[in-house]
């Protein structure tokens, strides 16, 4: 029975050990979904506002040219978009209805044309917007000779985050 009991002695030791190491291990686990759920309940949702990025579309029509109506100035414009145009063209007419005043503009641009070359006078655009894409502060050239259409060129272009082309739209970022 001596040889017995310091045997039992240490069977029940390590039989209460292993039960406390239960206990332990039962309460962290139970312990970390409280722990989680507490984490989420403090983590805020980012939430991104069409403010913070603006994306259009200008679809290519079935004449295969892309054509963007833009509110100028706040009068509706239809442009051919020509990324070949260093800046936004506008002809005589349209230049009319935005309220540039073309008697005072100086004709002090040499412009080249599909019809030739010719002169523009520079203007400056006060604001554009394509889709909720604005923009203040735009170059463009009026040419009053030989311009059927006024062109969307790279100075709209150039002042985008990002502009893509696709067979059957140009996608613009601001």
């Amino acid at each position: 029975m001596k040889a017995i009991l310091p045997g039992l002695a240490l069977f029940c030791a390590a039989a209460l050990g292993l039960v406390a190491l239960r206990e332990t291990m039962i309460s962290d686990t139970e312990a970390k979904p409280a722990l989680v759920e507490a984490a989420e309940s403090e983590m805020r949702p980012v939430q991104v506002t069409s403010s913070q990025i603006r994306t259009a579309s200008i679809r290519k029509e079935s004449d295969g040219h892309y054509w963007a109506t833009a509110r100028v100035n706040g009068v509706a414009v239809k442009f051919l978009v020509d990324t070949g145009a260093s800046l936004v063209s506008l002809n005589k007419r349209d230049a009319r209805r935005i309220g540039l005043d073309l008697d005072n503009l100086q004709r002090n641009v040499n412009v080249s044309t599909a019809s030739g070359r010719t002169k523009g006078s520079s203007a400056i655009i006060n604001d554009m917007s394509i889709d909720g894409i604005e923009m203040e502060e735009v170059s463009a050239v009026v040419i009053e000779n030989g311009l059927e259409y006024s062109l969307l060129g790279m100075s709209f272009f150039n002042r985008l985050d990002s502009w893509a082309v696709t067979p059957n739209a140009i996608i613009i970022h601001e």
